[in-house]
């Protein structure tokens, strides 16, 4: 009764305190906002740091000198209360830039009411991982006497699940097949996959875009041989590693924290919504997770065990799928050996020959793919998209401009730059980068998760030096947030980070659950588990939710298909604005289509339409990358005539135009 007392009173100061640090905050906030007037993300950090700062020293000298006073350790305290007040700044102006961005896009709010929706979900987010980190740990009293039991030594039986892994696969292929039932899609660069697949499978080598190639496209290429259809064969491709992909998280975790983790994570991998739907949308993602999952793992077990052969092999056929998706993944192996000798130095020996024969294996496997690829094509297929490192424009950032880049008329003359073209461009786009990458942490990572990884050095024992390693888990965490915003932008590409915050966040959640379950002396075992069923009931509403939203957002594109089906004959090209828009309709007409010029003249656009070809439009688009010629929706376009639209809620109005003589020819036909 005396700790739930003690709890309660510093639950009660600590609100108090809180809501004097919110209030300066959103002062500081609304008056530098004012004062500023910031237009761009960088202007936002600027604002939400500063107020952050204000914010933290209230809160230090009144949780010091009030809420914890009676337990605060002078320098120890002051060095603690540093560290975690940094991870609530960190997480506090992630949240808050990541909703500034969205809010006045969903249509919800906007200026200043955005602007304060945005900063109270940052500081909503960031009390959870302060209010533990002081508790817990910057003004917490000397825990060693009822200190949880080590996360590499667990209470439970230390054998791994593997029925319960089993019931995860199953379990995450039902929530796949809910997802599939509400959103059967296909959308973006897995339309190009599965083409190069189909093609390749019907021996149509001469067609392929070789630029889309990889080992996905080669899987993906068995299930067409198995008969599967137009829509099956890029779905079962991403499905099956994407169950599969509980298996290894598992075995990771259940090495590096035990079996209770090992569940838990396991079952956030079967109920995470991105990776729910990437398991069904055909895109590579899931196919080299699985690889570098199993990669991972095998990092793990040859760090104590250098001559294991499983481990071995796991770790050059994984980093073999990993590579021949994303070729730039042999830095992410040269690191991993680099970080292996400098932690195991008195095992240089073994570490080196266990390198070696990895580097065998993978060897032997990118040679055997870049044979192939020569045999059928005449080109090995290893940095065929190094040419993206040369775009000035990003996508995310600036779709307008990066539209005009890659399709506009100068696109189809330029030619190939040179070395100081590409790093005069990566320079100038690094900074947005880095800002994007910041902005789609918590919606990517799902913050819960992300938070308990971070607070479990916070709360977690120190690990023994028996214990397995973790660092390779962390290299594969902090990989894409340190390599992919320096060259590329793709939020897809973190996924990595999510499976380590998954690994992380779930050994974090049972520490959290067991530091709170000593502070109290009832129903120990509930509370236990109570950050981690939390975590995982806030899962479940949102794979649904997700179904809905990728259905409403890209489920518009059966209909169009199923009219250029029907309607469209297959000698008429098929043509019409880029960035996934036409060749997604088109892939469900089973038809292929080209991205047509990008021009800000209607009557230049009409003129690069062939007269044997059909132009499809897409409000949507022209909205947010072309809007000059979102007038020639209504006025129409010269010489040629609009033959069908659609209209989608969300989406807008879609439009097909043929010229006019191709219209008049196929009705002499049609009366003749």
């Amino acid at each position: 009764m005396k700790h739930m007392f003690e709890v309660g009173r510093q639950v009660s100061r600590f609100s108090l305190v809180g809501l004097s640090n919110t209030a300066l905050d959103f002062v500081a906030t609304n008056i530098l906002y004012f004062l500023l007037a910031p237009e761009k993300d960088s202007g936002l950090l600027l604002v939400s740091v500063i107020a952050c700062l204000i914010a933290t020293g209230n809160s230090f000298f009144l949780n010091s000198r009030w809420t914890f006073a009676d337990v605060s350790d002078g320098d120890r305290s002051k060095s603690r209360f540093l560290a975690t007040a940094g991870v609530g700044l960190l997480v506090n102006t992630a949240v808050f830039l990541f909703l500034m961005r969205h809010l006045p896009l969903s249509g919800l709010a906007d200026g200043y009411v955005a602007l304060n929706l945005a900063r109270m979900g940052g500081v909503v987010a960031a009390m959870a991982v302060t209010f533990c980190g002081y508790r817990l740990w910057a003004f917490a009293p000397s825990f060693d006497a009822r200190r949880p039991r080590p996360c590499d030594e667990p209470p439970d039986t230390p054998a791994f699940p593997g029925k319960l892994v089993i019931f995860l696969m199953a379990l995450a292929l039902m929530t796949r097949l809910i997802f599939l039932w509400i959103a059967p899609v296909i959308y973006g660069d897995a339309v190009n996959y599965a083409w190069v697949a189909r093609l390749t499978a019907g021996g149509h080598l001469e067609t392929v875009d070789f630029f889309w190639h990889s080992l996905f496209d080669f899987w993906q290429v068995i299930f067409v041989w198995l008969g599967a259809g137009q829509y099956a064969a890029p779905m079962i491709a991403s499905l099956v590693p994407g169950v599969l992909l509980v298996w290894p998280v598992a075995l990771i975790t259940w090495r590096l924290y035990g079996s209770r983790a090992a569940g838990l994570a396991g079952g956030l991998v079967a109920l995470h919504p991105r990776l729910v739907e990437y398991s069904l949308n055909g895109y590579a993602e899931s196919f080299y997770l699985l690889g570098a999952a199993w990669a991972t793992w095998g990092l793990v077990v040859l760090a104590r065990e250098p001559r294991r052969f499983e481990a071995l092999l796991a770790v050059g056929l994984g980093l073999s799928a990993w590579i021949l998706v994303r070729n730039e993944v042999l830095l992410f192996a040269a690191v991993a050996i680099l970080l292996a000798l400098i932690g195991q130095r008195h095992m240089w020996r073994e570490i080196i020959g266990s390198a070696v024969r990895v580097a065998t294996i993978v060897g032997i496997l990118v040679a055997a793919y870049a044979f192939t690829n020569l045999v059928l094509w005449g080109q090995p297929g290893l940095v065929e998209k190094s040419s993206n490192l040369a775009r000035e424009h990003i996508e995310m950032l600036d779709l307008r401009e990066a539209a005009k880049e890659t399709y506009g008329a100068a696109a189809r003359k330029a030619e190939k730059p040179d070395t100081a073209a590409i790093l005069h461009n990566l320079a100038k786009r690094w900074p947005g980068n880095i800002r994007y990458t910041a902005e789609r942490l918590p919606g990517m990572l799902l913050s819960p998760i992300f938070l308990f990884a971070l607070l479990l050095p916070i709360l977690g024992p120190r690990r023994s030096k028996s214990a397995p390693p973790a660092w390779p888990v962390i290299l594969l965490t902090v990989w894409p947030i340190a390599f992919y915003p320096l060259i590329q932008l793709e939020p897809r590409m973190l996924f990595p980070t999510l499976i380590g915050a998954i690994i992380f966040g779930s050994a974090g959640a049972l520490v959290a659950g067991q530091r709170i379950a000593g502070l109290v002396r009832r129903r120990r075992t509930l509370v236990r588990w109570a950050p981690a069923v939390a975590t995982v009931l806030l899962l479940l509403p949102l794979i649904p939710l997700l179904a809905w939203h990728s259905s409403s957002e890209r489920g518009f594109h059966r209909e169009v298909g199923a009219w250029l089906a029907e309607t469209v004959p297959p000698n008429v090209q098929i043509v019409g604005d880029g960035y996934g828009y036409v060749s997604a309709s088109a892939f469900w007409a089973g038809r292929r289509a080209e991205p047509r010029m990008w021009t800000d003249n209607g009557q230049s656009l009409a003129d690069s339409v062939s007269d044997d070809a059909v132009l499809i439009l897409y409000e949507r688009y022209l909205r947010e990358a072309n809007p000059e010629l979102l007038p020639s929706l209504d006025d129409g376009l010269p010489g040629m005539v609009r033959i069908a639209e659609f209209d989608f809620p969300r989406i807008g109005r879609v439009q097909a135009w043929r010229h006019i003589g191709a219209v008049e020819g196929t009705r002499r036909k049609q009366r003749g």
